[in-house]
């Protein structure tokens, strides 16, 4: 066949490879279309929506709690004792150095770890009398311990403060002999238990066991005083000694009223009597305390 001068043929080798590349090209885009997918990217709305996620909220700081107790510092009374053992505030003891009262010191009295008040700085000045202005409420162990033993009803240990700073050598519980009635026993023993390191503490357990001893024999009937009293009800016969009378008399009767044996004396160091269990009554009158014989 004769070609015309103004047209030539495309090579047959490259018009068929461009009809494969076609026909690849629209086998591709017909599976996507046809299977409803869409090509995936990185730049997804699932992945935008993880990264946009909100981070979970911080813990908070727990309450400072110095001692470890469980009790944040903020409502605890006592921040730094894990214990919570209750304290005092500092007590106020004011002291007199001297007998005229001229010279005077303040002392602050403060608890230790167990509640117990410290007064050795007052112990070391000796004080002969010492006073606490306001009222001491027990708080402490020791304290509560302290006023139950003392029998007050005023709530208020004050006076106890002012006993355990006193060092005063004129101290009546301190005294060779002294026998404590049962009230000062009961203030003894609550001050020893406030201060059992008094330096007069030896001396004041003595003047306590002595009055002891008497409590009980008065209970026995077989220590008393001045007045009449029935032999065998309300006191026992024995023998019985007094000292340092002046003036005194007794008189042992019969039931009638009669005197059995009487005795008079001005002074006298020691008087001594036998009350027989025959005997109805005994009488006597400033003869002091009569006390059996040992």
């Amino acid at each position: 066949m004769t070609m015309s001068r103004g047209y030539a043929a495309p090579p047959p080798a490259i018009g068929w490879f461009a009809a494969a590349l076609a026909a690849v090209a629209l086998t591709a885009c017909s599976g996507s279309h046809a299977t409803g997918t869409e090509p995936t990217s990185s730049h997804s709305p699932r992945a935008s929506t993880s990264l946009t996620s909100p981070l979970p909220a911080a813990s908070p700081t727990p309450p400072i709690d110095r001692d470890g107790d469980g009790l944040p510092d903020g409502t605890d009374p006592y921040p730094d004792d894990p214990t919570n053992t209750p304290r005092q505030e500092p007590v106020m003891v004011t002291c007199y150095l001297d007998d005229d009262f001229d010279q005077n010191q303040t002392f602050i009295v403060t608890g230790d770890q167990r509640g117990r008040p410290d007064f050795t700085e007052a112990w070391k000045s000796k004080p002969v009398a010492c006073e606490v202005d306001s009222v001491v409420q027990p708080i402490t162990k020791p304290e509560r311990a302290a006023y139950k033993t003392s029998r007050y009803d005023d709530q208020d240990v004050s006076v106890l403060y002012a006993m355990c700073a006193e060092v005063d050598q004129d101290d009546v519980y301190a005294r060779s002999g002294f026998s404590a009635s049962k009230s000062q026993i009961a203030e003894i023993n609550a001050a020893l238990t406030l201060c059992p390191q008094h330096p007069y503490a030896r001396k004041w357990r003595d003047s306590a066991r002595r009055g002891q001893r008497d409590v009980e024999l008065e209970a026995q009937g077989r220590l008393f005083g001045p007045g009449t009293f029935r032999v065998g009800k309300e006191i026992k016969p024995g023998t019985y000694v007094t000292t340092d009378v002046d003036g005194c008399y007794w008189e042992r009767q019969n039931s009638s009223g009669n005197i059995i044996d009487n005795y008079f004396t001005n002074s006298a160091r020691r008087v001594q009597v036998t009350i027989r269990s025959s005997d109805y009554a005994f009488s006597s009158q400033r003869c002091g305390e009569w006390r059996p014989v040992s």
